[in-house]
């Protein structure tokens, strides 16, 4: 038996009743995929056989689906078999960054106000690069008038070429439980970009 939690995502078109794991192939000639009524299913698979088939119980009513599933355990395993490889590697490429932090440990956050000082980009912190963006989802911004903050992470440009292939592994890595992230963890600026105080 193998234990792997695969979900499947697909469409169910209402007027005739096809089956589709890409949304944007729904439409037939002539129609537009927005516009065509479909049912949003998702099914989560957690036990397969040793052969690598979906365990009878949790066999969906699709034979499609379970074929998906199927096939997204065999890249999973794949993947977890690249951990043996791509972990040391991770783990080497967080210490290069790791160094190059040596002296910048007192710099390791900023606040920007995009406001009073315009919009951020890298030119704005020289001797920085961006590897990474994210925006905050906080559930906060539902009751105020400020736009969600924005959030730069960023190495010393002599790291970049290690960071972004570190950063590379551990997005390939994301679903693979195998892989020890907080092993190959690594420092990095945090810019918050916003147009408020973090409060």
């Amino acid at each position: 038996m193998i234990n792997e939690k695969i979900k499947v995502k697909y469409y169910i078109r209402k007027d005739n009743g096809k089956l589709f794991f890409d949304y944007r192939k729904i439409a037939e000639p002539g129609e537009k995929a927005w516009l065509v009524e479909t049912f949003d299913k998702v099914e989560e698979f957690t036990a397969f056989t040793n052969k690598g088939k979906v365990s009878k119980p949790q066999r969906s009513k699709y034979e499609m689906v379970n074929e998906e599933a199927e096939r997204k355990l065999q890249e999973r395993l794949e993947l977890k078999k690249q951990t043996k490889i791509d972990l040391p590697r991770a783990i080497e490429l967080a210490k290069v960054v790791d160094k190059a932090f040596k002296d910048k440990m007192s710099d390791l956050f900023m606040e920007y106000d995009y406001v009073e000082e315009g919009d951020f980009d890298d030119s704005k912190t020289p001797g920085w690069v961006t590897i990474k963006v994210k925006t905050s989802h906080s559930n906060w911004y539902k009751d105020v008038d400020n736009a969600p903050s924005t959030y730069y992470y960023q190495v010393p440009v002599d790291v970049e070429k290690e960071a972004r292939e570190l950063q590379e592994i551990r997005r390939k890595h994301q679903d693979d439980n195998t892989f020890s992230f907080w092993k190959c963890d690594y420092y990095k600026r945090e810019v918050r970009v916003a147009d408020h105080l973090n409060s």
